[in-house]
């Protein structure tokens, strides 16, 4: 009797472009959420913007933020399009990809706010800085809101530390929602903090998410082929 074994091995897994995607844009936001110039809440919101404006660190702090928000985007996309979670995350996928696709547009006003900084200081027209006042008005809740909405789904459908990093999502998204109307509502009051916090829960979300990962790869068994003669 002889046999012939003919084994095939399992073709090597493709690189989790996902986890990637989200790994960078954790890194970034975490860079670039700290270089916010800060806020005292003395003057009136224009003044206040002219100052943050005017301050060395808007542009590259900014940049990085655009930067990480887009990565954002891309890694939960892919994410989505591999289905890595469980089919009950599809919708909360769904609305986070597109909620936070136009939060990313907000992040290139805000950044672009830079060229209105003499017209804010000057008391003339700013229409980049308040168009990126606007969008933030809405987008920030919109999008926050949509973290929460796939971070809370993420956690009821997780568990172990992965429910705790989605918990992190939760949390930073509820930051992200509210610190924008809370700053029109009370612009005697300094926020910052609460921009600070809701960016490092945010990228810390995104870390943990891309260290922690989702459901195993499926991949090919081994198949044995044996002939006996």
């Amino acid at each position: 009797m002889t046999t012939s074994p003919n084994t095939q091995t399992p073709a090597p897994r493709r690189p989790q472009g996902w986890r990637l995607a989200l790994l960078a844009s954790g890194a970034t936001l975490l860079a670039g959420g700290p270089m916010h110039p800060d806020s005292d809440a003395s003057g009136s919101m224009r003044e206040e913007l002219a100052t943050m404006t005017a301050d060395e660190m808007w542009v590259p702090g900014h940049t990085l933020v655009v930067i990480g928000t887009v990565l954002l985007v891309v890694g939960l996309w892919m994410a989505r399009r591999r289905q890595v979670w469980p089919q009950a995350a599809g919708r909360p996928l769904a609305v986070a990809v597109v909620a936070l696709s136009l939060y990313a547009v907000e992040t290139v006003f805000h950044l672009a706010a830079v060229v209105d900084s003499h017209a804010l200081d000057a008391g003339h027209a700013a229409p980049v800085a308040f168009t990126h006042l606007g969008l933030a008005a809405v987008l920030y809740p919109v999008s926050g809101l949509a973290v929460v909405y796939l971070a809370t789904t993420l956690a009821r459908i997780q568990g172990g530390l992965r429910r705790v990093v989605a918990l992190l999502g939760v949390v930073g998204g509820l930051a992200h929602a509210v610190v924008v109307p809370l700053t029109f509502l009370s612009p005697d009051t300094e926020f910052t903090p609460l921009f600070a916090v809701a960016g490092v829960l945010l990228a810390l979300w995104a870390l943990g998410t891309a260290a922690t990962g989702a459901r195993a790869e499926k991949t090919a068994a081994p198949q044995e082929l044996a002939s006996v003669g």
